[in-house]
């Protein structure tokens, strides 16, 4: 896969990224990205790639990083959740042959759902720690909103008989805001933490050595893209309701209030995004903010 490298992507923010610690991939060829193609699969005009059929555009996908996860993971996508605004699709593109994305009313019949978790923070819920190795098979997790979740985890009957498992509460870096606290996660953020607890728990003979950190490949690149777009330009401010969090990492106070420019300038969050296992179903960035960095930002679908 080659080497790792702590490399920033495009015009970094100058204050280090919370995710810059992480061993993951150089991510500065998706600078090379500039225009926006057409899918020939679904006819969709996509960038960086396409949610429906997960193919690499702009770059060749052999300058991506590949990861390998050691349990297969099905992800369950709520049926009203738009496909662009899904961080779930960077798993499925970065791990192509351990990840498979299925929506509520498709969801596979599992044979032996014993052997199978589910992250899920239900009252049963167990650590990784707590759960024997040689007890499961796959992981599943569910891509939506607290609600849509629970409606899907209540309601399908593919998965009862499932151990359902919870992971450390972390903050998030998440750019949509989301009204249920800062230790709610983008749904990569909560793949990746989960598989990052799975090591923790099995692979004890050698210490971690990043080998799932490229799963954040491309949120790292989304998540510099806005904060170097804010912090280069005083005059847009960042969604109003991150106001009190400090999201954008200004370098100094007297860069902390930026003026208000019109509400189309703004980060487009029209609705909060949370889920029930500290997941937020979504890559919503202002398409100015990010310079069409996720296909939500103008795909016909994206409903702005």
């Amino acid at each position: 896969m080659g080497k790792r490298e702590h490399s920033p992507s495009p015009a970094p923010p100058s204050t280090p990224s919370p995710l810059e610690d992480l061993q993951i991939s150089d991510d500065s060829v998706l600078a090379q990205t500039a225009e926006r193609t057409m899918c020939p699969n679904c006819a969709k005009t996509v960038k960086y790639f396409c949610y429906r059929c997960f193919e690499v555009y702009g770059v060749d996908r052999a300058a991506l990083p590949t990861v390998h996860l050691p349990v297969p993971l099905d992800v369950i996508k709520h049926e009203n959740e738009l496909d662009g605004k899904s961080t779930a699709v960077h798993a499925r593109i970065l791990a192509p042959d351990d990840v498979q994305l299925y929506t509520h009313g498709n969801i596979p019949e599992y044979e032996h759902p014993e052997r199978t978790l589910l992250l899920f923070p239900g009252p049963d819920a167990k650590t990784l720690s707590e759960i024997p190795r040689e007890s499961f098979d796959r992981i599943v997790v569910v891509d939506g909103t607290w609600r849509q979740a629970q409606r899907i985890t209540r309601e399908a009957p593919q998965l009862k008989g499932m151990q359902q498992i919870t992971i450390a509460p972390r903050k998030t870096t998440f750019w949509r805001f989301q009204d249920k606290g800062d230790t709610h996660l983008a749904t990569i953020e909560a793949i990746y933490y989960t598989y990052r607890e799975f090591a923790d728990a099995y692979e004890t003979d050698k210490p971690y050595h990043g080998q799932y950190d490229d799963l954040l490949f491309y949120y790292r690149f989304f998540y510099n893209v806005i904060q170097s777009k804010y912090k280069n330009n005083k005059r847009l401010k960042f969604n109003h309701r991150h106001k009190n969090t400090n999201y954008i990492q200004y370098n100094d106070k007297s860069e902390d209030e930026p003026s208000k420019m019109d509400e189309n300038d703004a980060v487009d969050s029209d609705k909060p995004k949370n889920d029930a296992f500290h997941l937020d179903d979504g890559a919503n960035e202002n398409k100015q903010a990010v310079a069409q960095a996720d296909d939500s930002a103008k795909d016909e679908d994206s409903h702005q």
